[in-house]
Protein backbone atom coordinates (compact mmCIF):
# COMPACT_ATOMS: atom_id res chain seq x y z
CA UNK A 1 0.00 0.00 0.00
CA UNK A 2 1.91 3.43 -0.93
CA UNK A 3 1.65 6.37 1.18
CA UNK A 4 -0.94 7.91 -1.22
CA UNK A 5 -3.99 5.31 -0.71
CA UNK A 6 -2.73 5.46 2.93
CA UNK A 7 -3.68 9.32 3.20
CA UNK A 8 -6.43 8.87 1.33
CA UNK A 9 -7.79 6.36 3.79
CA UNK A 10 -6.95 8.11 6.54
CA UNK A 11 -8.82 11.39 4.81
CA UNK A 12 -11.94 9.16 4.15
CA UNK A 13 -12.07 7.68 7.26
CA UNK A 14 -11.93 11.46 8.97
CA UNK A 15 -14.16 12.42 7.12
CA UNK A 16 -16.39 10.00 7.79
CA UNK A 17 -15.92 10.30 11.79
CA UNK A 18 -16.72 14.04 11.59
CA UNK A 19 -19.84 13.08 9.55
CA UNK A 20 -20.81 10.96 11.88
CA UNK A 21 -20.64 13.05 15.08
CA UNK A 22 -22.82 14.42 16.87
CA UNK A 23 -22.76 17.70 18.89
CA UNK A 24 -23.11 17.48 22.68
CA UNK A 25 -25.79 19.25 22.83
CA UNK A 26 -27.85 17.14 20.72
CA UNK A 27 -30.09 14.66 22.13
CA UNK A 28 -30.02 16.52 25.84
CA UNK A 29 -32.27 19.39 25.12
CA UNK A 30 -35.50 18.77 23.81
CA UNK A 31 -37.48 21.90 21.97
CA UNK A 32 -41.56 21.56 23.31
CA UNK A 33 -42.60 23.68 21.06
CA UNK A 34 -44.12 26.59 23.00
CA UNK A 35 -41.11 28.47 23.95
CA UNK A 36 -39.48 26.03 26.07
CA UNK A 37 -36.45 23.66 26.22
CA UNK A 38 -36.26 20.82 28.33
CA UNK A 39 -32.80 19.63 29.45
CA UNK A 40 -33.41 15.79 29.95
CA UNK A 41 -30.20 15.73 31.72
CA UNK A 42 -31.72 17.89 34.93
CA UNK A 43 -35.10 17.15 34.24
CA UNK A 44 -35.66 21.22 33.82
CA UNK A 45 -37.66 23.46 31.50
CA UNK A 46 -35.92 26.53 30.81
CA UNK A 47 -37.10 29.77 28.94
CA UNK A 48 -36.30 29.21 24.94
CA UNK A 49 -35.69 32.73 24.86
CA UNK A 50 -32.30 33.42 27.22
CA UNK A 51 -33.15 37.33 27.33
CA UNK A 52 -37.43 37.84 28.05
CA UNK A 53 -36.74 41.43 29.82
CA UNK A 54 -33.00 42.41 29.53
CA UNK A 55 -30.69 43.39 32.63
CA UNK A 56 -32.72 43.93 35.57
CA UNK A 57 -31.60 44.32 39.53
CA UNK A 58 -32.10 41.20 41.21
CA UNK A 59 -35.46 42.39 43.20
CA UNK A 60 -36.62 42.99 39.85
CA UNK A 61 -35.60 39.94 38.11
CA UNK A 62 -37.64 37.86 40.74
CA UNK A 63 -40.68 40.13 40.38
CA UNK A 64 -40.52 39.53 36.83
CA UNK A 65 -40.31 35.64 37.05
CA UNK A 66 -43.46 35.66 39.48
CA UNK A 67 -45.30 38.05 36.97
CA UNK A 68 -44.26 35.61 34.03
CA UNK A 69 -45.92 32.98 36.38
CA UNK A 70 -49.27 35.67 37.61
CA UNK A 71 -49.67 35.98 33.63
CA UNK A 72 -48.68 39.97 34.12
CA UNK A 73 -45.14 39.08 32.18
CA UNK A 74 -45.01 37.40 29.38
CA UNK A 75 -41.73 36.31 26.72
CA UNK A 76 -41.09 36.98 23.31
CA UNK A 77 -41.87 32.82 21.67
CA UNK A 78 -43.34 31.86 24.68
CA UNK A 79 -47.25 30.48 24.27
CA UNK A 80 -47.91 28.38 27.39
CA UNK A 81 -49.76 29.44 30.39
CA UNK A 82 -49.60 29.39 34.48
CA UNK A 83 -46.40 27.48 34.69
CA UNK A 84 -44.62 27.99 38.25
CA UNK A 85 -41.19 29.98 36.78
CA UNK A 86 -38.81 30.89 38.70
CA UNK A 87 -34.90 32.07 38.97
CA UNK A 88 -32.63 29.48 38.47
CA UNK A 89 -30.00 28.34 41.16
CA UNK A 90 -26.34 29.25 40.46
CA UNK A 91 -26.21 25.58 40.38
CA UNK A 92 -28.61 25.10 37.50
CA UNK A 93 -27.51 27.83 35.86
CA UNK A 94 -24.20 26.29 35.36
CA UNK A 95 -25.59 23.07 34.18
CA UNK A 96 -26.13 24.95 31.22
CA UNK A 97 -22.42 25.81 30.69
CA UNK A 98 -19.93 23.68 28.45
CA UNK A 99 -16.34 23.54 28.98
CA UNK A 100 -15.59 25.99 25.99
CA UNK A 101 -17.21 28.92 23.66
CA UNK A 102 -18.94 27.83 20.76
CA UNK A 103 -18.76 29.54 17.30
CA UNK A 104 -21.61 32.45 19.36
CA UNK A 105 -19.24 33.35 22.27
CA UNK A 106 -21.24 31.62 25.01
CA UNK A 107 -20.20 28.44 26.95
CA UNK A 108 -23.37 27.13 26.23
CA UNK A 109 -22.78 23.32 24.66
CA UNK A 110 -22.67 23.48 20.89
CA UNK A 111 -25.83 23.19 18.94
CA UNK A 112 -28.13 24.79 21.48
CA UNK A 113 -31.23 25.45 20.85
CA UNK A 114 -31.71 28.44 22.76
CA UNK A 115 -31.96 32.06 21.04
CA UNK A 116 -31.59 35.54 22.36
CA UNK A 117 -28.82 34.77 25.15
CA UNK A 118 -26.63 37.54 26.08
CA UNK A 119 -22.97 37.49 26.63
CA UNK A 120 -22.69 38.42 30.13
CA UNK A 121 -24.08 38.03 33.84
CA UNK A 122 -27.44 36.31 34.21
CA UNK A 123 -29.01 36.04 37.88
CA UNK A 124 -29.46 33.46 40.10
CA UNK A 125 -31.85 32.72 42.93
CA UNK A 126 -28.77 32.26 44.99
CA UNK A 127 -28.38 35.02 47.87
CA UNK A 128 -24.73 35.08 49.02
CA UNK A 129 -23.37 35.81 52.66
CA UNK A 130 -22.79 39.02 52.25
CA UNK A 131 -25.91 41.65 52.25
CA UNK A 132 -27.30 42.46 49.21
CA UNK A 133 -25.36 40.30 47.21
CA UNK A 134 -26.23 37.56 45.11
CA UNK A 135 -25.02 34.82 42.87
CA UNK A 136 -24.58 35.37 38.91
CA UNK A 137 -23.31 32.75 35.93
CA UNK A 138 -21.20 34.83 33.16
CA UNK A 139 -22.32 33.15 29.64
CA UNK A 140 -19.11 34.56 28.45
CA UNK A 141 -16.68 32.38 30.25
CA UNK A 142 -18.67 29.98 32.81
CA UNK A 143 -17.67 31.68 35.72
CA UNK A 144 -19.30 31.96 38.81
CA UNK A 145 -19.65 34.92 40.91
CA UNK A 146 -21.71 37.39 43.48
CA UNK A 147 -21.82 40.48 42.53
CA UNK A 148 -24.33 43.27 44.24
CA UNK A 149 -28.20 42.95 43.68
CA UNK A 150 -28.22 45.98 42.50
CA UNK A 151 -26.40 45.68 39.04
CA UNK A 152 -28.24 44.78 35.76
CA UNK A 153 -28.13 41.31 34.97
CA UNK A 154 -29.84 39.15 32.48
CA UNK A 155 -32.61 36.89 33.66
CA UNK A 156 -33.45 33.19 32.61
CA UNK A 157 -36.90 31.59 34.16
CA UNK A 158 -37.11 27.70 34.61
CA UNK A 159 -38.72 25.34 36.08
CA UNK A 160 -39.42 22.27 37.20
CA UNK A 161 -41.01 19.57 34.08
CA UNK A 162 -44.25 18.40 35.38
CA UNK A 163 -45.00 16.63 32.38
CA UNK A 164 -43.14 13.95 30.10
CA UNK A 165 -40.70 14.59 27.21
CA UNK A 166 -42.82 14.19 23.88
Amino acid sequence: MSIRSISVSLLLTGAIFLAGSTSWAEGRFSDLGDGTVKDTQTGLVWMKNGSCWGGMAWEAAGKAVADLTSGKQTCEGYTGKGAPWRLPTKDELKTLMGDKKGTDNLTLPEGHPFSHVKQGHYWSASEAETAGTAWYVNTSNGHVDVYGKQEAYFVWPVREDKKPTP
